[in-house]
């Protein structure tokens, strides 16, 4: 049971970390939100990619700590 909540908590830390870089993508290509001013659009398109980098690396160093447990 517990190895399939773990798989869960991955699955959704990589959905996560692809919609937060995607949408920030988005933001930042003034797909979306053009009626905000650029500057603010800008600063929040470059935040959602970065917590988008953020959580991959977050999820990738769970997954190689959690290997390095079971190696031990």
């Amino acid at each position: 049971m517990a190895l399939k909540l773990s798989n869960i908590s991955v699955y959704l830390g990589y959905s996560v970390s692809v919609v937060a870089f995607v949408f920030g993508i988005i933001i930042v290509s003034g797909l979306a939100f053009q009626y905000i001013p650029i500057q603010m659009r800008m600063m929040f398109g470059i935040v959602m990619i970065l917590l988008g980098i953020y959580r991959f690396v977050l999820t990738r160093t769970k997954i190689r700590r959690q290997c390095e447990e079971e190696e031990e």
